[in-house]
């Protein structure tokens, strides 16, 4: 769990998990970084349908909104959608 960025040491014997959740929406400040409005949720920038992985780094704070839109997308189609709009 260190190894993935789940957990830290804390010392010896004590290693303390995080909800990785939280801490993606506190890196983010709670806001969604496809549209800039307060998010709730995070996304898997490479979602775990294409072979993406719940890791720290493959994760961002998103609105309800943009995270149903995103669905299964990658980001740059998804992003040119948005574009478009």
């Amino acid at each position: 769990m260190v190894k993935e960025k789940r957990a830290g040491i804390v010392n010896d014997t004590c290693i303390h998990q995080f909800d990785l959740r939280d801490v993606v929406l506190k890196k983010y400040k709670h806001i969604c970084q496809y549209c800039g409005v307060k998010g709730n949720t995070i996304d898997h920038i490479v979602p775990r349908s294409k072979g993406g992985k719940t890791a720290f780094n493959n994760l961002v704070c998103a609105c309800e909104q943009c995270n149903t839109e995103k669905g299964d997308l990658g980001l740059d189609c998804f992003l040119s959608i948005k574009k478009s709009k």
